[in-house]
């Protein structure tokens, strides 16, 4: 197998997805690489541990993963605020 097979195989398939649906339901035209990127980050949205997202990803240590994925961390630590902020309000 060539070694870009892979990489056109799974443009091809995004394409002729995108073609049958409507604007809304396209996906995105990504490389194959981005699917570990959204891996991960949807990993990270629904509250999975750093520590498996990282082992799945093959990181040796937790703080490469943390460093990669910094900005969907940081987003979910807004979610965790504004999460916390509701709570209280509900409270007062």
């Amino acid at each position: 197998m060539d070694l870009n097979t892979p990489y056109h195989t799974f443009k091809k398939i995004i394409k002729n997805y995108n073609k049958t649906v409507t604007e809304s339901k396209k996906l995105p035209d990504i490389p194959l690489h981005g699917l570990r990127h959204t891996s991960a980050t949807l990993l990270i949205s629904q509250n999975i541990d750093v520590r498996t997202i990282s082992s799945r990803l093959g990181h040796a240590q937790t703080s490469t993963t943390m460093n990669i994925y910094a900005h969907s961390l940081k987003k979910m630590d807004e979610v965790a605020a504004d999460t916390l902020e509701n709570l209280f309000i509900k409270q007062a």
